[in-house]
Formats: structure tokens, C-alpha cells, sequence
């Protein structure tokens, strides 16, 4: 049978040949009823593509609902469309498979939104026509606040492509609310940095800038508490779990950092020397560290003239931690500190013994991979350190010691060279004196 050159006509549907070897058929047609009572209500508004042997190219299910309800299908030849309306059936097609991943799907949802937008004009509030996301929805068979929410993160993934990672979309959304908490936090550092720059009296004192510059310019035996957490060295942003289950990927902070084991032992080096010069006689220090440098870290201390125990001070999670291979480790519960003290020092709380239990900051409060409570913070404090005392961190990440200084009474001093950073920790600070009512 010879068909004309028109757009689109009406055919039996059962003269449309699918090729078995067509990969572009699913054999889940999903919920063809409802496709079908669409058809029913408003007609079949987008054409099944096929080509001129009358074998189906794009919508499959159109096809089918077609067939269940055993009436006329609306046909258009590949060859006689607009490549823009090819466009649009390729998308509203693949939408209908199961093989795009959750990126690729949001991206799809939102061309194809678009798009049909630029073919059937934006519906406008309190007008009829154009086309509205309702329209959409029902194309692709959700809801319309699931396509409100899909086209937010649908521009969330084109200002942040790495979110393409992620393995789910409830992965996507995490990732997305980490990020959208970053921003708002970069957008206030700005104001927050004017209203601090103009006391005279401050209660703390941190900094974006280079670690290593920042502890040159502490002034001599000026520090009582050196309370920090540098990098394991353990390439944990290359192994960690991150969003999605991925090794190596996102947290839902929003960011990540390098942890390299040639940093790590620069950092510790650089560390215990400035330290020996900033910290007073009488001061204490905790550094925390993986149990693979816990002995660089200790050797580095007592090389630079710190008294190092020999055991490291335990801080006990009452979870399991990361396992990367639980079926053939045990997961961490545990982290691990340098205590180390100066020649004159003495323990403000005596009898404790080298260990805490304490839970760590759930995932969804996190605003740092490694953030570490202000409870485990403030406890090694009362330990070591009385008010009125100078806590010092050079690698302060989201600002939890800083903080934790600052509930303690003491005046924190602190610095991170990651800008991401240093916006959560002025932050945290604000928010800090907002419920002290700090002015």
C-alpha cells in the first residue's frame, strides 16, 4: 500500500510492523490504561512515528494503547517531520524507556518540557493554551509536582554537572541540598565579614588563607589549646562512599577535598613545628589522624619538643562507620587523636581516661565529610583547657572547634584555605550569635 506525503494521517493499527530486532520496544508498556483514557478524552495528540515500510520507529506505547482500545492511530512518516518535531518523539520516547540514568531522565524531562513550550507556547496564569506542566505529566505518566521537582533538578544538574553521578534521583536531591546550603552560605560571607570587621573587641578570629602561612603569623607563646583535624592521608576522597553509593563521590555537603598522604605528612611536619614556637608552656593538644600516621604524627610532635603519649586518644562513634567491603572487614566505630602536651602543662579535669563516647554528626546534618561533633570537642576542652584560654585551628573545615571554643568560653582562632569552607564556619558563627545574642 503506497501512503501519501502528508504529516500525519490515521491508520489501523495493526498494519504497524515492530521488528523484533528493534531495540527501541520495551516490552513494559507500563499503565497503557491510562494512556488510553487520555486518548479517550482528549485525543491522541502526538503522532506514532514510523517509516515508509510502515515499521515503528518512536511510540510504542502510543501503538499500544491504540491496539487495546482498538481504534484508528495517528500516524507521521519520519521523512515528512520537522527535525524539531523528531526531537520531540525521540525525547517523549526515551522517557518511556527504563535505560536512562537519573540524570539523563531529568535532563530529557526538561528539554522535552521546554521544548514543547517553544512548539505550543508557555501557558500563562489565568489564561488558556500554551503548554503547562500538567501537559507534561501526563505525557510521561507522573504528577505534576513530580515534574515541578524534576525540571529543579533537572537546573541544579547544568550548574553542577558532576551531580550527573549521582546513582538515584533521591541521591540528586540530597546533593542538591547540600549545594543549595553552600551557596547561601558563600552569599553570606560577605555581609558577615563587614559586620566583624568593625569591633574592636572579638570574640574569635578566623581566616580563609593557607594553613601554613596563618600558623607563621601567630604570635610566640600565644596558643593554650591547638585543637585541630588535618587530612588523614588516606585518599579518603578517592574511597569514600558518596552519594549515590559511589566510591569517591559527593557528599551531600556539597564538596570535596584531596587527602593525600604526602599532604599529610607536610601538614603534620609543619604543624608540630609552628606549634612548639605559637603554643605556650603549659599548653595541651589534640590532632586528629588515621591509625595508618598515627606514629609520623606522634614522631613529628616529639621531634619538634612536644610530649607525645604513646597510646592515641579514642573517640568512640556508637555507629559503624564507612565499609567499603563489608563482607570481608569490620567497619570502623572509632577515630583516633594525638595527645600531645608542653613541658609545664597540667590536666584542668584529672582521672579521665583516654576514650569518649560519643555519637558523630548524623549525614543529613553534615556540613562537612568529615565534621566532628561540638559535644566530642567540647569534652576534650574541659579536660585541658580553662576560660578565657586561646584555641587555635588551622584547619578548622566547617568551624566545629571554633565553636566549640566559643561555647566554652574560650577565644578560637582558626583558618581553612578551602572558601567552601570558611563560608559554612561564618555561618555557623552567625547563627551562633544569633542565638547568644551577639550584636
Amino acid at each position: 500500500m503506497k501512503y501519501p506525503s502528508l504529516t500525519m494521517i490515521e491508520v489501523d493499527p495493526g498494519t504497524i510492523v515492530i521488528k523484533d530486532e528493534l531495540p527501541r520496544v520495551r516490552t513494559d508498556l507500563g499503565e497503557i490504561e491510562k494512556l488510553l483514557a487520555s486518548f479517550e478524552r482528549y485525543g491522541q495528540l502526538q503522532p506514532i512515528v514510523v517509516n515508509r515500510n510502515m515499521e515503528l520507529i518512536a511510540g510504542g506505547r502510543r501503538l499500544a494503547a491504540c491496539l487495546l482500545g482498538n481504534r484508528k492511530a495517528l500516524i507521521a512518516f519520519n521523512d515528512t517531520l520537522d527535525p524539531l518535531i523528531m526531537r520531540e518523539m525521540e525525547l517523549e520516547e526515551n522517557l518511556q524507556r527504563k535505560a536512562l540514568t537519573p540524570a539523563e531522565e531529568l535532563m530529557a524531562i526538561d528539554e522535552i518540557h521546554k521544548l514543547k513550550q517553544s512548539l505550543h507556547g508557555e501557558s500563562v496564569s489565568g489564561r488558556d493554551g500554551g503548554w503547562t506542566m500538567e501537559k507534561t505529566a501526563e505525557i510521561v505518566g507522573r504528577s505534576k509536582q513530580s515534574i515541578s521537582d524534576d525540571l529543579k533538578l533537572a537546573e541544579a544538574i547544568k550548574q553542577f554537572p558532576s551531580l550527573k553521578e549521582c546513582s538515584t534521583k533521591s541521591e540528586i536531591r540530597k546533593a542538591v541540598k547540600g549545594m543549595d546550603k553552600l551557596v547561601k552560605r558563600m552569599e553570606a560571607v560577605s555581609q558577615y565579614e563587614k559586620k566583624i570587621k568593625g569591633r574592636t573587641n572579638k570574640l574569635f578570629s578566623v581566616e580563609c588563607c593557607d594553613a601554613y602561612e596563618h600558623m607563621k603569623r601567630q604570635t610566640t607563646d600565644s596558643i593554650d589549646l591547638l585543637l585541630t583535624d588535618p587530612i588523614y592521608g588516606i585518599n579518603i576522597d578517592e574511597v569514600a562512599i558518596g552519594i549515590g553509593g559511589e566510591t569517591g563521590g559527593l557528599s551531600t555537603a556539597g564538596y570535596k577535598y584531596k587527602d593525600t598522604p604526602e599532604e599529610a605528612i607536610r601538614q603534620y611536619k609543619a604543624l608540630a613545628a609552628e606549634s612548639t614556637r605559637f603554643c605556650k608552656s603549659t599548653a595541651h593538644a589534640f590532632v586528629f589522624t588515621s591509625p595508618t600516621n598515627f606514629c609520623h604524627l606522634r614522631d613529628a610532635f616529639r621531634a619538634a619538643g612536644w610530649l607525645c603519649s604513646d597510646r592515641p586518644f579514642i573517640w568512640i562513634k556508637n555507629e559503624s562507620g564507612q565499609n567499603n567491603n563489608p563482607d570481608r572487614w569490620f567497619s570502623a566505630a572509632y577515630e583516633i587523636a594525638l595527645f600531645a602536651r608542653r613541658p609545664d602543662s597540667r590536666l584542668v579535669v584529672e582521672g579521665k581516661p583516654d576514650w569518649v563516647q560519643i555519637p558523630p554528626v548524623p549525614p543529613s546534618e553534615r556540613m562537612h565529610q568529615a565534621q566532628k561533633p561540638i559535644p566530642l570537642l567540647r569534652e576534650l576542652i574541659t579536660r585541658t583547657t580553662l576560660p578565657g584560654s586561646f584555641l587555635y585551628d588551622p584547619f578548622m573545615g566547617s568551624g566545629s572547634s571554633i565553636v566549640a571554643g566559643l561555647e566554652m568560653k574560650l577565644f578560637p582562632v582558626g583558618c581553612d584555605i578551602a572558601e567552601e569552607s570558611y563560608a559554612t564556619t561564618l555561618h555557623r558563627l552567625s547563627e551562633w550569635e544569633k542565638v547568644n545574642c551577639i550584636v
